[in-house]
């Protein structure tokens, strides 16, 4: 029976994105910021690329594909609010009838001042400009509440930044997801994959054949309601496998089959039910309060971590603490009291900082004090020695 249920579900998600249309796309699958030395034109998977010059959509329309200028966040979030609608509003298209611009990117605090300043100008742009067409990236893991009402509202897509490099880290895609579905805009969300290595040291992502196909086919289990699936970099002989593989996307099980058993069963750790509830939380997922331009961190200083309840009880008066790790002190430098984490929901703990902190986002030691609840905690993994 709950099989005979899981399939009619699926096969009633695809039949909904059937009828969806994302930017006039029946399916989207994204190349995005591919180096020199790729020819894209070469894949038949691919319906956005992005960013290109103003003129580049007129290379891809007749093969019928989606080509996105981009724009880069910093002018955006350090100008006044309308002088950043202004920015994009006229910005060169090209003469694009149907043009998209991809933001890179928007998601910084967890609904701090730079996603509330973010969010007031995607509604801007929309309200002024109302046939540009809008690929937002989202930069920090899961989304939160003030960035994905407005991309509810204003974005035709959202793009989750999934860089992983194995499945350790395959948590956080599933996070990425379950924070879309949330907030109601999985059907125009797609993750975007890391491929190759990165510009910074430890940004090593999808390097072989077959950690990249296990990623997509980890993507299609836990996104069966996305328009696709997306690459960000890579490597020419690393992209044409992700297009032999997209050629076929929507074929590929939903079910997760053909996935090693440990890998299923994270993913189901996200949708299975639990009476009591169960939070999900990460050091990872905790950023300072930054002023709305990002320059600097706002007064008075607080911490915002990202909790979620996956438990179908409330979750109370949940004590949340920073630490610095033991060879830089041990002390507690941020801690609060949550007093509701909804049951099935998401909340941002706001921690005032009570002492000075010597590491980064990922590198504190994150404590949980919830009476009543399950609590798992995905650590970062260590760096590589």
């Amino acid at each position: 029976m709950l099989a005979a249920s899981a399939a009619l579900s699926v096969h009633l998600l695809a039949a909904h994105r059937a009828k969806t249309k994302v930017l006039g796309l029946k399916q989207v699958i994204a190349f995005t910021y591919s180096p020199k030395g790729v020819d894209l034109k070469q894949f038949h998977s691919a319906t956005l690329i992005g960013p290109v010059g103003p003129a580049g959509w007129k290379d891809w329309q007749p093969r019928g594909v989606v080509a996105a200028v981009g724009h880069g966040w910093g002018d955006l979030l350090r100008s006044p609010i309308d002088k950043a609608v202004d920015i994009m509003t006229k910005q060169d298209l090209g003469g694009n009838p149907r043009p998209v611009m991809m933001i890179d990117e928007f998601g910084f605090d967890y609904g701090g001042l730079m996603d509330q300043k973010a969010a007031q100008i995607l509604r801007g742009v929309k309200s002024r400009k109302p046939e540009l067409s809008l690929a937002v990236f989202e930069m920090r893991g899961p989304i939160s509440q003030v960035l994905a009402e407005a991309c509810r509202d204003t974005a035709d897509l959202v793009m989750m930044e999934g860089y992983v490099g194995n499945s350790r880290q395959y948590w956080s895609l599933a996070i990425e997801a379950w924070t879309a579905r949330r907030y109601g805009i999985l059907p125009k969300t797609i993750l975007v994959l890391g491929v190759g290595k990165g510009g910074n040291p430890g940004e090593n992502w999808a390097e072989t054949d077959q950690e990249l196909e296990q990623q997509v086919r980890f993507v299609r289990m836990i996104a069966p309601e996305s328009p696709g699936v997306g690459f960000f970099a890579g490597t020419p002989d690393l992209l044409t496998r992700a297009d032999a593989l997209c050629e076929h996307f929507f074929k590929l099980p939903a079910s997760g089959a053909g996935l090693p058993e440990d890998v299923r069963a994270l993913a189901n750790t996200f949708t299975r039910r639990y009476e009591k509830p169960t939070l999900v939380v990460s050091p990872l997922y905790v950023e300072p309060n930054f002023n709305e331009d990002g320059k600097g961190i706002a007064k008075p200083t607080v911490m915002r971590a990202y909790l979620i309840n996956l438990g179908d009880q409330d979750a109370q008066n949940v004590r949340v603490r920073l630490r610095n790790p033991p060879d830089q002190g041990g002390n507690v430098f941020a801690e609060g009291v949550v007093p509701l984490i909804p049951r099935r929901s998401a909340t941002v703990g706001v921690l005032p900082v009570i002492d000075s902190w010597r590491v980064w986002v990922g590198e504190w030691v994150m404590e949980v004090e919830a009476p009543g609840c399950d609590v798992i905690d995905f650590k970062p993994e260590p760096p590589a020695k």
